[in-house]
């Protein structure tokens, strides 16, 4: 779906956002023990149950990849895009009294307050200077 929204339009979905978000951030962070526990699986030298463990390892961590997958098709839904996984980095398209912008929004962030002007999308991001069409 492609979408563009205002500021105040970016600052009203984000409560949708930071919920995917928390979920993204919620399973990245568990994949991330999980796989840590597999790798210390691998290391052990004691083959006893070691392939049931290995194989419970990789479905749960899995089951992280697909909840990360359908939280990225959420966001792309919004017309958004997720530029980074750590720190979680969401890119909504917007408009501006300036023009096209991309607004840019981390976890843990409260509100949008960050942007790049159209193309710059990789560029630092910047405090936002603009104010809202209609505003």
């Amino acid at each position: 779906m492609k979408r563009t929204y205002t500021l105040p339009e970016a600052n009203r979905v984000l409560r949708l956002v930071r919920a995917i978000a928390a979920e993204m951030v919620e399973r990245r962070n568990a994949k991330r023990i999980l796989a840590r526990e597999r790798e210390e699986l691998e290391a052990a030298i004691t083959p006893e149950g070691l392939r049931g463990e290995l194989a419970e390892l990789d479905a749960r961590i899995w089951e992280h990849d697909e909840g990360v997958a359908r939280c990225h098709k959420e966001l792309e839904q919004l017309g958004m895009t997720v530029l980074r996984t750590n720190p979680l980095t969401v890119h909504i398209p917007g408009e501006s009294r300036s023009g096209t912008v991309v607004f840019c929004w981390q976890e843990g962030e409260g509100a949008v307050c960050f942007g790049h002007p159209l193309g710059e999308e990789e560029d630092r991001r910047r405090p936002l200077r603009l104010r809202a069409k209609g505003a």
